[in-house]
């Protein structure tokens, strides 16, 4: 049985079929302007260069690209790190109106929708949609394009397979418009496909053109240097560490006994098996150390070309595996994982599921309303979860129900009211109204301005008291300005030696006695 007639037979149905079928235009819109590295005759799968001015060889590049992201560990580490960082939670439908938030009725899957799943459940017999997805990403960061082969039955596909590379050619006119796909592997196959049967997923160019730009072509300088370090100080260490030495030799020295002592030292004296040896001379020459080794100078600079590397490839050195204590400027971990998700894995993500949810869940399967998304993991402390759980359901933005929903809990009676937790005060916010008049009088108490009787929904009255009742003897200086020098801010009084607290009663009492014989 083939895998079409296997995938007909297990997922197709005759009803989702007719009803999903959506057929790719007949003829693609044209247009006036021209890709960069394609000439007027067009691009075939023998021109298949990187750029029309260096007519550089587009498969050995990727050849080499691939290489060179094998043999470099911090480029397969950051290369890894991206792929399995978005795809860890698999691919899943989502219905457009979902914000996310989780307290949305999820409307009912349509039959197309539940086709699509399918799919996503069984890709292929040799890998599922995680695996699929990682390749897809790792080729991006690797050769900058990506290709998925779509395999019909009818007009709704069936499987999807990853397809190689290096070893694929888009056919193009001078305008850049697809027109198909050739495939020639180095064992003389050849494969021929339309333009609806290969997914072409391609990362930003900074010139227009068919192919993109992968992070590995970028990092390919401090990744060849990486390797020509490593490799010296693998022979370093393959010779055992050996001193730059001089030797200065008779100078009746024949040049067969300078051959042959410079053999005898190679094997006496370098490798690690020799390590300890002494170096012994006669006939007057002389054996002097020109410099110490060099290993930590190279450590350093690999070092430094590993700093290059992770930052084209936008990897944080926590996330490849890197931990160095007083790192400045590295941020804590949680700060580096937003922002590896942010600037790094999120933009690649969205160019993947733009191409899958165009030619895939729109026009293959004629989904509308619903698309496909990269399922997100949370990776967070679990400390760190609860903490903001607890903070929600304190200030009132969750009730307590909405919060046992998050952790699979059933809801409890009272569990719907919000509620605000006030250190040791915990009040339902459809009573915050009692609550904040409640303050108000509280505040006020004992200021002589006693709040009156609370209406729920109106502010608090608040009754003036009476001033107190005027003395009959004092009434003839009702109104009247206090005398000069006794009112706040006035400089008009007496002068500074008469400015005492004795001078003050003194005027008090004159002042009394005059209000006093008048009321007499």
């Amino acid at each position: 049985m083939g895998v079409k007639s296997w995938f007909s037979d297990t997922f197709g149905r005759p009803q989702v079929v007719e009803a999903t079928a959506a057929r790719l235009p007949e003829k693609t819109p044209t247009r006036s302007g021209f890709e960069f590295g394609i000439g007027p005759s067009g691009l075939n799968e023998f021109n298949q260069s990187v750029g029309q001015s260096t007519q550089t060889d587009r498969r050995s590049l990727l050849q080499q690209l691939y290489e060179a992201y094998l043999a470099c560990p911090w480029s397969w580490a950051a290369v890894n790190a991206i792929a399995r960082t978005i795809t860890a939670g698999g691919l899943v439908m989502d219905f457009d109106a979902d914000d996310g938030e989780g307290d949305q009725e999820v409307p009912r899957k349509p039959a197309n929708v539940q086709a699509l799943e399918r799919l996503f459940a069984y890709t292929n017999p040799d890998k599922d949609i995680r695996q699929l997805m990682r390749t897809v990403i790792t080729d991006l960061l690797v050769f900058g394009d990506a290709f998925i082969e779509v395999v019909w039955v009818g007009n709704v596909p069936v499987a999807l397979y990853n397809l190689d590379s290096p070893t694929l050619a888009p056919l193009a006119d001078e305008h850049g418009q697809i027109t198909g796909y050739v495939q020639n592997t180095e064992f003389g196959q050849r494969a021929e496909f339309d333009v609806r049967d290969v997914v072409h997923i391609a990362l930003d160019s900074p010139r227009s053109g068919v192919f993109g730009i992968s992070p590995t072509q970028a990092a390919l300088l401090p990744i060849t240097s990486w390797l020509f370090t490593a490799s010296t100080g693998k022979e370093i260490f393959r010779k055992g560490v050996p001193p730059t030495l001089h030797a200065d030799m008779p100078s009746g020295m024949a040049p067969a006994e300078l051959n042959r002592w410079r053999a005898m030292f190679m094997q006496q004296n370098v490798g690690p098996r020799n390590i300890g040896t002494p170096i012994v001379t006669k006939g007057g020459a002389k054996i002097t150390e020109l410099a110490h080794s060099r290993v930590a100078d190279l450590e350093a600079y690999k070092n430094q070309l590993r700093d290059e590397i992770l930052a084209v490839y936008g990897v944080p050195p926590a996330k490849a595996m890197v931990i160095e204590s007083g790192n400045l400027g590295g941020g804590t971990g949680e700060s580096q994982d937003r922002t590896f998700k942010i600037n790094t894995c999120q933009p690649i993500a969205e160019i993947v599921l733009e191409k899958l949810n165009f030619h895939i869940v729109r026009r293959g399967f004629g989904v509308e309303g619903w698309h496909a998304k990269f399922a997100e993991i949370d990776m967070r402390d679990s400390k760190t979860i609860e903490d903001i759980r607890d903070q929600r359901i304190r200030n009132g933005l969750w009730t307590l129900n909405r919060g046992r929903v998050e952790i699979g809990e059933p809801p409890v009676e009272g569990g719907d009211d919000a509620v605000l937790v006030d250190r040791q005060n915990l009040v339902q916010w459809r009573d915050m109204d009692s609550m904040s008049k409640a303050g108000i009088a509280f505040k006020l108490k004992g200021t002589g301005y006693e709040p009156g009787v609370p209406k729920p929904g109106e502010p608090v009255p608040i009754e003036k008291p009476e001033p107190a009742p005027v003395p009959a003897a004092l009434e003839p200086f009702a109104g009247q300005p206090p005398p000069a020098g006794t009112a706040p801010g006035d400089d008009t009084g007496p002068p500074p030696e008469l400015a005492s607290t004795e001078s003050m009663r003194a005027l008090y009492r004159q002042r009394l006695r005059e209000a006093l014989d008048r009321a007499a």
